[in-house]
């Protein structure tokens, strides 16, 4: 299959095994973004929620990415954007790291401490690289006291440079399995980050294609709201490899996507 020029005029871009892995971005990938920039508009859209938006955005420009902060769609920004929308001003327990914890602050949430967790009318919980029992202890009490439990994504792994490592996924299996509590998750594949991107966009899913390593996420994604999907065989992809026809196209790296959209 080849997607068409005329038909597509927005991607959302995976950043994490897509991109880059770790702080190393991949082969050619800095310039097939900025070629794929100049002809389609683009969002970037990540499920770690360790780094806030401005964050990402630097770590794009380090890499030699041209984009903006409005163009990055986080899982951790999406966790404080759907509670701030849902309930203005909460307190909200954090299991994570600054990427939601900041987020969450610039949209007027109220970040408590773990130690007031029987204020928690929200637990917010994604990557934690800090995570110890006592916050585990502490977001079970509160979302058994009936705090809502957000999720920024289910993700179990996520690629680094030294290889698959716990993901936000892990963390938040073990909080549900101490309160029998399902959270609800606002990351890819949610339809909310699904839409979320579309908005941004200002497209129609049918003008738009996701791309990235993972079927469970990235392609489930796109699905969410009819939009196509592409799989690059980078970051995730081998884990994968036995569903890769639910993709709508399936390409070495990001590098092959010019040509294929036909931008050069």
């Amino acid at each position: 299959m080849k997607v068409t020029l005329e038909k597509v005029k927005g991607l959302v871009l995976d950043m994490d095994g897509t991109i880059y892995i770790g702080s190393k971005p991949l082969p050619g990938a800095p310039e097939a973004v900025n070629r794929l920039r100049k002809k389609l508009k683009l969002v970037f859209m990540t499920n770690n929620s360790t780094l806030t938006r401005t964050q990402y955005l630097e770590k794009l420009n380090r890499m030699g990415i041209h984009a903006y902060v409005s163009e990055i769609l986080t899982s951790g920004y999406l966790a404080a954007r759907y509670v701030a929308t849902e309930h203005p001003g909460a307190h909200v327990l954090v299991v994570g790291e600054e990427g939601i914890s900041r987020e969450a602050l610039q949209l007027g949430l109220r970040i408590i401490d773990h130690s007031q967790w029987k204020l928690a009318e929200y637990v917010v919980a994604g990557l934690d690289r800090g995570f110890t029992y006592q916050k585990a202890a502490n977001a079970s009490q509160a979302i058994r006291n009936g705090a809502k439990f957000i999720a920024t994504n289910l993700d179990n792994i996520y690629p680094t440079e030294e290889g698959f490592m716990p993901g936000a996924g892990s963390i938040i299996a073990m909080l549900s399995a101490a309160t029998g509590v399902k959270p609800f998750s606002v990351g890819k594949p949610s339809p909310i980050s699904s839409q979320m991107a579309l908005e941004t966009l200002g497209l129609q899913a049918s003008e738009v294609v996701f791309v990235g390593d993972r079927v469970d996420t990235d392609v489930a994604a796109a699905r969410a709201v009819g939009a196509r999907c592409i799989l690059v065989k980078t970051g995730a992809f081998e884990l994968f490899r036995d569903k890769i026809s639910e993709a709508d196209m399936v390409v070495d790296s990001l590098v092959e996507l010019p040509s294929l959209l036909s931008l050069e």
